[in-house]
């Protein structure tokens, strides 16, 4: 069961930076080239399926894997707050940006994003939360490679 759910947990977020990057790299450059009208089409529509799978559906589930995960691990939330270990201290901070990625997609998925065609002032802070996020996320990644090199 906990191969299955680490594989689970593996693939939510590869769906979850893959497609943070592929917004970045493939779809933004494209539809930067398109008429203004288009594009803010095509951000809004690409916008609301990817909030719907990443967010809605891929967030909670990297949650609850997550701790599922930590529990086979064998780490409690009382080891994590008083870093009995690099594991738990790595894990502490993993989970820390987690929080801090759920906050800012939340944001920018349902407040920021949506009103990015109405002003500058949404565009930019749109951008900038999907950027920040997409640090973030690579940092988790980070941190989920040192877990399983040992902490």
């Amino acid at each position: 069961m906990g191969t299955f759910v680490m594989a689970v947990h593996l693939i939510v977020a590869s769906f979850w930076i893959g497609g943070m990057l592929f917004m970045v790299l493939a779809l933004s450059p494209y539809v930067r080239k398109l008429p203004e009208d288009i594009s803010v089409k095509a951000y809004q529509e690409v916008g609301k399926r990817y909030s719907f799978w990443g967010t809605v559906i891929g967030l909670p589930l990297l949650l609850i894997t997550g701790i599922f995960n930590m529990k086979t691990m064998g780490v409690s939330f009382q080891d994590m707050l008083n870093f009995s270990n690099s594991y738990a201290s790595t894990l502490h901070h993993k989970i820390h940006l987690f929080i801090l990625t759920v906050i800012l997609a939340v944001i920018h998925d349902f407040y920021v994003g949506p009103r990015s065609h109405i002003n500058r002032k949404f565009k930019i802070t749109a951008r900038a939360i999907g950027v920040i996020n997409l640090i973030l996320g690579i940092s988790i990644i980070f941190l989920a490679a040192k877990l399983r090199m040992g902490g």
